[in-house]
């Protein structure tokens, strides 16, 4: 099998709109002149039109736009000129391919045919891009998942690591990052996928519908994200009926064990037997014509299912309400239970010769059973961590394009995201009179889990124009998005969601503080995006210059969100609101090319870009902001695990201590300063430049060096995306002040696994307790206090691509690049400013990433590939838990949530012994090899079983430890898949 393009990391490619790509070049006689008025049709089984075509400029300049990824010939011809046929040319998605002629003089009805590779530098444009086609997808070990990406991608870092398996998780589709940037998120058909206030890792691309994907960071001014966007080039069926159908499974029996003395030393199970409970995939996908070269149509269906299992943590023995303790039970081990399904059904209709109709749809009612149970932080049990239904769940797309001329092209699109998210309690702990308990010596959250119902709407659309000439292409349009979240009238009333709506913490089974929660709450928001975007590529001789800037205005607004009264609430009631946030920005987007040498194959290429952060959330919605929790001490002196106190009155009283905010169950909570939610480019975003250096050292064969600097600016105003950082943005409570803290020692563990180990740990701070609870929350932005909070991202990646004989293949390279963060800006407690941990920068070692594939044919139509990972380990921490008793010498009296007078106080600190991203677990290397055989039954029909072997070595890369100091600090909780084996067939017809 012919493997054409199969992987081109080109960097600073082209700045073309979605998965558009486009064909180029110069036409000249014999002599060298330039030839204008040279007719050049590009034509393709990929376009339903069949060709499109263009005329040479002046300068004997031409450029095909708007051309889908596919084989291509392109065809010159001028009156005078025997006409030149180019073949075997391979258009990758998000490129510019440069196709220069020469003509001699004879008749316009002699042909001459050449063939020739495509070419592997785009030497006309400059943003940073990836493209992997279908049939790279499906040679390597994965069944084509576009989980793979992340494995394939040099310094591509996971944003949980518990996510990597041996196998792949559909979760990590988008989930990593590039260069420092923000999360990647996916596109079909121009339009961004990602649904507000969630993770991607709900909506599950089925590789059925993937022609191909480019990983593109940065871009033009069409561009609406400053991470890396994921551009699904989606399959349209075509003028032949053709289709496929896959099947994939992988069990416990075809996994091996992994555990080594060191784990066992860790105390994971030495009788535990690989981490994986189920792997199956099924698939059917077809596609052809409705009517020849006017209406095509693409359907296709796959069902997923992953089960993985639990390390370091059990289901509890115990039961609410004859016991509150954690007893684990070997007898059941824990797993996940994520499934996928996908329908998916889509049109191509070219309504007239220049009208072209898409219309798609996908329906997804998929589950994440158990929800989040691989964590790296506190480990959750099953009934803590409850199950996470997504129904319904579907996208709806419809597109549009029309060349009106050959230099003149009219587009638009619209999508639609709706998500209904159903957090609900498992089988048999659906009981509100059950408690959340959290266990700081366990590091374990068990008992009850938070229920609720949240409805997610997003709306988004886009219209462009394009003026092409051979030195000039230009372009300008407009998109806007509309989201909503949340259905206050419905959601707003359940005074079960928290269960009892107070969550107990013990250490080692003790008592020592409760927590009192909010419910029934809940929320509605509406966000807007418009935006207006210019970009022109005009190319001067051997330069290409990308001069582009977009304007985008984003607000947010929230209905009459009335919360009804709860158990220590009373009803809340918040107004209409409207510009919470408003911004305006106006970034710029800017990029050169040099074609260094006038070949096309040596290419210097620069790009600098402004990218504020997609609004999705409201950030100034008051129920938003609301205390919605507040803490006391707790100490059970009878032991009955029962606060004998009146958790109402605010004050200390009985077994219990002050409330840690005054302000729980009233209508203040934080709020923004004013400016901080508005304003010209005053939302938090990143700024990207890059510098780049690409050569084709002979055809098939190209290597690239490139330096990448990300850095944020701005306050306030992200995604909302979970777990993503998304402002710069500081909290001042006006109730203290930095003088209002008392500083405090603690001496740190003698452990040689420490680097404090033993030490006087100084530069701790707790607030006076006659200012203890008082709270008055103002977000301001940082430089009020003296400074900034920074976050800095600089490396450079060298990377090659080389394709070899039929169908082989060789991609990868190596990314040095790091993020500095510093926060040390002292707003309340000087302990903001603690040194040594609120600036963290990893060391170089571990900022480094290599990743290679290889695809290498055999006789006999055998297929073996491979993919190999080399990354830094996770980083080690230790939190550790200090009591009263241990401070209170140095401090001089009690901690300030310690009842004043009280004889015994169990309140506590944890402290961070390291330092964030300054101690890692060893570097983690990976291997997974395929092997597949093709059997031709005639025709199209090809069937291709396949056997993959992940984690050939059988790695035991640690993904999760206990992070508690103690007796079971770094204990093992995570470990990768063992070596597994995967068996699969992919029927092609």
């Amino acid at each position: 099998m012919r493997i054409a393009c199969a992987i081109v990391v080109a960097l600073l490619l082209p700045a073309g709109a979605f998965a558009q790509s486009s064909i180029t070049g110069v036409v000249r006689d014999a002599s060298g002149g330039v030839l204008p008025g040279v007719t050049v049709e590009a034509s393709s089984p990929a376009l339903i039109e069949g060709s499109r075509s263009a005329v040479t400029d002046a300068n004997g300049l031409y450029r095909v736009v708007d051309l889908r990824p596919g084989p291509y010939s392109v065809t010159f011809s001028l009156q005078g000129f025997t006409t030149l046929k180019r073949e075997g040319i391979q258009l990758p998605a998000e490129f510019t391919a440069t196709v220069n002629a020469e003509l001699s003089i004879g008749t316009l009805q002699e042909t001459v045919t050449v063939s020739g590779e495509a070419p592997i530098v785009d030497i006309r444009s400059s943003g940073t891009q990836m493209q992997v086609e279908r049939q790279t997808l499906e040679a390597l070990p994965g069944t084509g998942r576009l989980a793979l990406l992340n494995t394939l991608l040099p310094g591509a870092n996971l944003t949980n690591s518990t996510e990597r398996s041996a196998g792949g998780n559909d979760r990590t589709q988008t989930r990593f990052s590039l260069h420092g940037a923000p999360e990647a998120q996916p596109y079909v058909d121009g339009i961004n996928q990602q649904i507000p206030g969630i993770t991607i890792g709900v909506f599950v691309f089925s590789q059925l519908n993937i022609q191909e994907v480019t990983a593109t960071s940065g871009g033009d001014a069409e561009a609406d994200f400053g991470g890396t966007m994921l551009k699904m080039v989606p399959r349209d069926g075509g003028n032949q009926y053709s289709g496929l159908s896959q099947f994939a499974y992988s069990g416990p029996a075809l996994e091996a064990s992994n555990i080594n003395d060191d784990l066992i030393a860790r105390h994971l199970d030495p009788k535990r037997v690989g981490s994986l409970k189920k792997y199956r995939e099924t698939g059917l996908a077809l596609g052809g014509p409705i009517k020849q070269s006017r209406v095509w149509f693409y359907v296709s269906a796959r069902e997923g299912v992953n089960q993985l299992f639990a390390d370091g943590v059990q289901w509890n023995r115990l039961h609410q309400p004859a016991s509150y303790l954690y007893e684990p039970d070997p007898s059941k081990r824990v797993f996940t239970n994520d499934y996928t399904r996908d329908l998916t059904g889509r049109v191509t209709w070219q309504v007239t010769p220049k009208d072209k109709v898409v219309i798609s749809t996908s329906h997804q009612p998929n589950c994440n059973c158990l929800f989040n149970i691989l964590t790296t932080g506190t480990r959750l049990t099953p009934e803590a961590a409850g199950e996470h239904h997504y129904d319904p769940n579907y996208t709806a797309s419809l597109s549009w394009t029309r060349p009106v001329t050959n230099r003149l092209l009219v587009e638009g699109g619209e999508g639609t995201q709706v998500n209904n998210q159903d957090d609900t309690r498992i089988e048999g702990w659906n009981n509100p009179g059950f408690y959340r308990i959290t266990d700081q010596a366990l590091n374990l959250t068990y008992g009850n889990v938070a229920t609720r119902t949240l409805p997610r709407r997003q709306h988004q659309g886009r219209v462009a124009v394009s003026y092409v000439t051979g030195t000039h292409q230009f372009k300008t349009g407009v998109t806007f998005r509309h989201t909503t979240i949340g259905n206050i009238d419905k959601l707003g009333n359940d005074p079960d969601m928290h269960g009892t709506a107070v969550d107990y913490r013990f250490n080692n089974g003790v008592p020592n503080l409760v927590t009192l929660l909010d419910a029934p709450w809940n929320f509605q928001e509406t966000t807007k995006d418009l935006a207006l975007f210019a970009q022109d590529q005009w190319t001067i001789d051997r330069v290409t210059l990308s001069l582009g800037a977009r304007y985008n205005h984003a607000t947010g607004q929230t209905p009459l969100q009335v919360l009804g009264a709860g158990k220590f609430v009373p009803e809340r009631r918040f107004e209409p609101l409207q510009n919470i946030p408003d911004y305006r920005n106006i970034s710029p987007r800017l990029g050169v090319a040099y074609d260094l040498f006038g070949d096309g194959k040596t290419a210097v290429k620069a790009s600098l870009g402004h990218y504020p952060d997609i609004i999705r959330t409201a950030s100034g919605n008051p129920a938003n902001n609301l205390t919605r929790t507040t803490t006391r001490t707790w100490n059970d002196a009878n032991r009955n695990f029962a606060p004998d106190c009146d958790l109402h009155n605010p004050i200390a009283n009985g077994e219990c201590g002050p409330w840690s905010n005054l302000t729980f169950g009233q209508l203040v909570g934080s709020r923004y300063a004013p400016g901080v939610l508005g304003g010209w480019n005053r939302q938090y975003a990143n700024w990207q430049g890059s510098v780049a250096f690409q050569h084709e050292i002979r055809p098939g064969f190209g290597v690239s060096a490139a330096y990448y600097r990300t850095w944020y600016v701005g306050d306030a105003g992200g995604s909302g995306i979970p777990n993503a950082e998304t402002t710069l943005a500081v909290t001042d409570n006006l109730k203290v002040a930095p003088n209002d803290f008392t500083e405090y020692c603690v001496a740190a563990p003698t452990d040689s696994r420490l680097p404090t180990s033993g030490e006087r740990l100084c530069g701790l701070f707790d607030v006076n307790p006659a200012l203890f609870g008082q709270a008055d929350n103002v977000i301001k932005s940082a430089e009020e206090f003296g400074r900034r909070k920074t976050r800095v991202y600089n490396g450079v990646d060298l990377t090659t691509n080389l394709r070899f004989g039929q169908g082989g293949q060789l991609s990868g390279g190596v990314s040095i690049g790091r993020t500095v963060t510093d926060n040390c800006v002292v707003v309340d407690s000087p302990q903001d400013a603690r040194p040594g941990f609120c600036r963290t920068a990893r060391p170089w070692a571990a900022a480094t990433d290599v990743k290679f594939l290889v695809v290498y044919p055999l006789p006999y139509e055998i297929q073996t590939s491979a993919i190999y990972q080399n990354s830094s380990g996770i980083p080690i921490t230790a939190n550790y838990v200090v009591t009263n008793a241990a401070i209170a010498p140095s401090l001089g009296r009690n901690l300030s949530d310690c009842a004043i007078g009280a004889a015994t106080c169990n309140a506590n600190r944890t402290i961070a012994l390291i330092a964030d991203n300054s101690l890692f677990e060893p570097r983690a290397q990976q291997v997974d090899l395929r092997f597949t055989r093709a059997f031709r039954f005639g025709g199209t029909r090809r069937l291709r079983p396949s056997l993959d072997v992940y984690n050939l070595f059988n790695a035991a890369t640690v993904l999760a430890m206990n992070t508690t100091y103690g007796p079971s600090w770094k204990d093992v909780t995570q470990i990768l898949n063992g070596r597994q084996l995967r068996i699969g067939a992919q029927f092609d017809f």
